[in-house]
């Protein structure tokens, strides 16, 4: 007896894991649940002010002239984390591009060398406004990233309409990111 019932504990066991993670994908596949439900997400709250020294046009780290997201109370801007090394935030840089010319778009370059965010800019464009350093990764964490890329639509007010995880493509440009940009007043 005891020879089969530690034989089929494991067999059950993996087979409740599989029952388990099939659902799972089914929920995500058929859209009754989203992703982004995955985690911490900032949407409906505010922003914290976090200040990081930021990235000037010569790839130089500027203390003296951070990044303040207290400068932009007030006014409804985009922030998106990113870094070179990420091939997503490679795949997404044009959406971001598209974005920019709708509401100003704040960087955040998340642990990445001064020379390699460069040249990514270099290949890729600039489409910030202005572009925070993020070494060690803990701003990024202050405001729930958990993965690169994500972007937050931040409202006038300073609360988030919405965290979108992941790259950033046309899809959602004329989806949740033109829904949250109506809601601000902005067309796209």
């Amino acid at each position: 007896m005891k020879i089969r019932l530690a034989f089929f504990v494991p067999v059950i066991i993996f087979l409740l894991f599989v029952v388990v993670s099939f659902w799972g994908l089914y929920a995500i596949t058929t859209g009754q649940r989203s992703t982004s439900d995955i985690g911490f997400s900032m949407q409906g709250q505010t922003i914290p002010d976090i200040a990081l020294a930021s990235l000037d046009q010569h790839g130089q780290i500027n203390a003296n002239a951070p990044l303040d997201l207290a400068d932009w109370q007030g006014k409804a801007y985009a922030i998106n984390v990113w870094a070179s090394w990420c091939p997503p935030c490679r795949a997404e840089a044009p959406a971001i591009h598209q974005l920019s010319k709708s509401l100003p778009v704040l960087g955040i370059n998340q642990r990445d060398k001064p020379q390699d965010a460069m040249a990514f800019l270099d290949q890729f464009g600039n489409p910030y406004q202005q572009i925070g350093v993020d070494p060690d990764g803990k701003a990024s964490i202050a405001i729930g990233v958990q993965a690169l890329p994500e972007t937050l639509i931040i409202a006038p007010d300073g609360r988030v309409i919405l965290h979108h995880r992941g790259p950033v493509f046309a899809n959602e440009l004329h989806g949740s990111i033109r829904d949250a940009l109506n809601s601000l007043g902005i067309d796209q």
